[in-house]
């Protein structure tokens, strides 16, 4: 509340504005404006306008940053991919594999291993058999892709567990399986197939002419009568190579 003294004041300061206005000789203007009440008069003296509010000004508002919660990209597999081929004649075997049957190459054979090739198909055909080839020469590139699918199979991928690498492992484990790869028989640098001198075959004969008393046939003494033989027939049954090689 306000005290006696500053509505003495007041009430004084408001009288003796109105006595002004009512003592004043001037004209009166054509133009009549609306008195101010002397409650307004009061009010916009400069001691009220201590206690009005401030001027308040509303600033737009910003919309708040968010800022969502990115995961961190999973670790890369550990395991290298696959090497490229990029050799022609690689390529063009790696394209015929597993579309109507074995990829087998007979043009790279040396003339002696075609020879040998023909004599011992006639022989085991006497015999009564059969024989069904399933590779012959693959260029060394060809062979490297091999080496390199079985190696990548073996030793990074076929016991990782690695879920990075679950991707790459199914790729190697289709490219194992569709090379008929043996994980007892690993591929070598330099094969009789690279060199033109060996081939795969998988051959039958009958159980008469294998178990015949008097002159019993074998595979492998068909094999050497054709100049051809077995050189690891634990590990790999199927591979012949020419006897004496280039020579």
């Amino acid at each position: 509340m306000l005290s006696r003294r500053l509505w003495s004041v007041i009430a004084s300061i408001a009288v003796s504005g109105g006595l002004a206005v009512a003592q004043s000789n001037q004209p009166v203007s054509p133009v009549v404006e609306e008195p101010t009440s002397w409650l307004d008069a009061i009010w916009n003296l400069p001691v009220f306008r201590w206690f009005s509010a401030p001027e308040v000004r509303w600033l737009p508002q910003q919309p708040e940053e968010t800022t969502a919660a990115v995961e961190p990209p999973p670790p890369p597999c550990s395991v290298a991919p696959l090497p490229a081929i990029t050799d022609p004649g690689a390529l063009e075997f790696e394209g015929m594999v597993g579309v109507g049957g074995p990829v087998v190459n007979l043009e790279g054979l040396t003339p002696r291993t075609s020879q040998a090739l023909n004599r011992f198909e006639e022989l085991v055909t006497k015999a009564g058999g059969g024989m069904y080839l399933t590779s012959a020469f693959r260029p060394e590139a060809y062979q490297q892709h091999l080496r390199d699918v079985w190696y990548k199979w073996m030793d990074e991928l076929r016991d990782n567990t690695d879920p990075a690498c679950a991707n790459l492992k199914a790729q190697v484990g289709d490219e194992f399986t569709r090379h008929q790869l043996l994980p007892t028989q690993h591929p070598v640098p330099v094969s009789d197939h690279t060199l033109g001198i060996g081939f795969d075959a998988a051959v039958q004969l009958p159980l008469s002419a294998t178990r015949a008393k008097r002159r019993r046939i074998s595979l492998d003494r068909l094999a050497h009568l054709a100049g051809m033989m077995r050189p690891d027939i634990r590990r790999d049954p199927v591979h012949f190579r020419l006897i004496g090689g280039r020579v």
